[in-house]
């Protein structure tokens, strides 16, 4: 089996003097010049989470420079700026821009063409089709067990709604994002279990339709709840071949 090689790096905002903290993972057997795939974790993961782990290692092997990092508030990052996400949601969602700002500028020798793809499940996926939607260098976009609107983020602490008031939901929630494109059928593929007992199912026709998806773009899956247990090698799957787009 060929090593999977991990390299830890800092991404860098200089708007807040902080470090978001990432890993890039790879193979000696990867291209010199290759796509890089970002996978981003769910709420509360952070890169070193099994099912970020499990999906990093497998698109890490079939050939991709894979970058997962922590988010504000979570995983290693959390050591700089504290554990309070729901102060930091803005800029959890809109780091995305300066996560591939840092892929083009300082990963160039590596990077092939422009070809940067975006993988996620839950507030990933929700990241992606919002901020990630809307950011032109993102090529491909592979969102999973996403919701449509946040109304509240679940948590320990307060709902950001009572707080912030719409202002906050509307910089986070994929609906006031997503518009109707037919070239959204080459970038975006969409996935969801019916059974998901933390974002409703609905969620995904809601994406859907605003999307003008067609079934191709949408997979669906009967169980496997919001971690697509039983059907994570499906998905890498399914994934794999969207990604011959790029």
């Amino acid at each position: 089996m060929v090593e999977l090689i991990t390299e830890n790096i800092d991404i860098h905002v200089k708007s807040d003097n902080i470090n978001l903290k990432g890993s890039i993972y790879y193979t000696s057997r990867t291209p010199s010049k290759a796509p890089f795939l970002l996978n981003l974790p769910g709420f509360m993961n952070h890169r070193d989470n099994y099912l970020v782990q499990f999906f990093s290692e497998k698109f890490a092997n079939a050939g991709y420079y894979v970058l997962s990092y922590d988010y504000r508030g979570h995983g290693e990052t959390q050591k700089q700026t504290g554990s309070r996400w729901d102060k930091m949601i803005t800029q959890i969602y809109s780091d995305i821009h300066i996560v591939i700002d840092w892929i083009i500028q300082k990963q160039a020798k590596r990077l092939l063409i422009d070809k940067i793809a975006l993988f996620g499940r839950s507030l990933g996926g929700a990241i992606i089709l919002s901020h990630g939607f809307i950011d032109e260098r993102a090529k491909l976009l592979i969102a999973l067990s996403t919701r449509y609107d946040y109304y509240t983020i679940r948590g320990r602490y307060q709902a950001v709604e009572d707080y912030e008031g719409e202002e906050i939901i509307k910089k986070i929630s994929p609906k006031y994002f997503l518009k109707k494109d037919p070239l959204n059928n080459e970038r975006i593929l969409i996935a969801h279990c019916k059974d998901d007992d933390r974002v409703p199912f609905e969620n995904l026709i809601q994406i859907r339709d605003q999307l003008g998806l067609r079934d191709e773009n949408v997979i669906e899956f009967d169980t496997g709840g919001h971690t697509f247990s039983g059907h994570r090698e499906e998905i890498f799957n399914y994934s794999l071949k969207f990604l011959e787009k790029l």
